[in-house]
């Protein structure tokens, strides 16, 4: 039998997504598996920011190529736990023969209005642990799907080409409203609940 030197070859890969509970780290693996399923070869973990203290921990972390370390955008305290994190899974993976590959994940971008942590903070956080950093919306699923085949890539040496990661852009569409149609429909949100006010009341003597 033949080996074909250009077959690809598959490979599993554990990558493990810590963060604080709320950071959105389960909605984030739910958002890849579904719009993924079938199509890719990552292992992936999600443990709770509750597990942070758990005798199980060290089951969980070890053994991870990659880990992936979330925080909320909207709450600064996740973004300042993040460093437990990192000490957490760097002594679990020390005797390892390749260290773990991070990244650094600002979850939720779709509520920047709200945004806690500047973008000062979280690129300085990457340098200072030479992590690559990246921005996701597990709720729109902005950059998802990219963060965790960069993760791929990143561990397994491999290049990536633009049209790599192009194919993993999402477009997040959004209608644009004029201020008439903003106002027309305050007005006829305002009529609506005038008409509910004017109800009949039946009294019985």
């Amino acid at each position: 039998m033949e080996w074909d030197e250009e077959a690809p070859v598959q490979k599993i890969i554990k990558i493990v997504v810590c963060g604080d509970g709320a950071s959105g780290k389960t909605s984030l693996c739910v958002r890849f598996a579904q719009n993924n399923f079938g199509r890719q070869y990552q292992q992936i973990w999600d443990i709770g920011g509750q597990s942070i203290g758990s005798s199980m921990l060290e089951k969980y972390i070890s053994g991870a190529q990659g880990a992936v370390v979330v925080y909320d955008v909207t709450n600064s305290s996740s973004f300042e736990n993040l460093e437990d994190w990192i000490s957490i899974i760097k002594q679990i993976t020390k005797s390892q023969e390749e260290p773990v590959v991070f990244m650094l994940v600002g979850n939720k971008t779709d509520l920047e209005h709200r945004r806690a942590v500047r973008i000062e903070k979280h690129t300085k956080f990457a340098m200072q642990y030479g992590m690559s950093s990246h921005y996701v919306s597990a709720k729109t699923g902005d950059s998802v799907t990219l963060m965790f085949r960069k993760t791929a890539a990143e561990i397994l040496g491999i290049p990536l080409e633009k049209s790599d990661t192009e194919e993993d852009i999402i477009v997040v569409k959004a209608s644009v409203e004029t201020r008439t149609e903003i106002e027309t429909k305050a007005s006829q949100k305002h009529l609506r609940t005038d008409q509910s006010r004017n109800t009949t009341i039946c009294s019985l003597m």
